[in-house]
């Protein structure tokens, strides 16, 4: 087999199981199924992955990189901190809310080994950076307050992870999504605001 012909398997491994995980959840496929999914044997998805556990961090490894330098090169350059804080608060809320994806980490994450965990969260550096230095600069020209740098990624985050998870919970995610991103982003920014209530 080429080197590119590994590669086109392997991409229809990450696709294949990320249409399995869409559809019956994690927890509900087997590697079986993702093989079958990808019109493989079942025992060639052991040439290329260990575990499905394994395939889900390469998944994610593969695809939130990309799918985060789209979200921070999408938020507006010309605008203030604030501003900038709220659609990026907004998107990752969607993403988390309603994408195949953010809704398997969200609720699979906390389930996988330590090892897969620190895997998928290094996947999330680029994000994270972009919040902190919305942060700091926000910050700097005192639009936010000053904080522990690592408690307000945390109060940030859990937001956005609660949010994501009422959407996913609502009856209607794609039509509450906006709705609920809009109020939790304007908890956030309010929150972090430096004027004093």
């Amino acid at each position: 087999m080429t080197g590119r012909d590994r590669q086109e398997t392997e991409r229809a491994l990450l696709d294949a199981a990320l249409e399995q995980f869409a559809r019956y959840g994690y927890q509900h496929t087997s590697h079986a199924d993702i093989a079958a999914e990808a019109g493989i044997g079942r025992t060639t998805f052991y040439e290329y992955f260990s575990s499905k556990e394994e395939l889900l961090v390469r998944l994610v490894a593969t695809r939130v990189p990309e799918l985060t330098e789209e979200l921070v090169v999408a938020i507006p350059r010309d605008v203030g901190p604030a501003d900038q804080l709220a659609e990026l608060t907004m998107r990752m809320i969607e993403f988390v809310g309603t994408d195949h994806l953010g809704l398997l980490l969200h609720k699979e994450v906390p389930r996988l080994s330590d090892d897969a965990q620190r895997e998928i969260g290094a996947a999330h550096v680029h994000l994270s950076t972009a919040f902190a230095e919305i942060y700091r600069r926000g910050v700097e020209a005192r639009v936010f307050r000053e904080m522990p740098g690592r408690l307000a990624g945390r109060l940030v985050y859990d937001v956005i992870m609660t949010a994501g998870r009422e959407v996913m919970e609502s009856s209607e995610p794609k039509q509450e999504v906006h709705a609920i991103a809009d109020a939790a982003m304007r908890f956030v920014v309010r929150g972090l605001s430096s004027n004093e209530f």
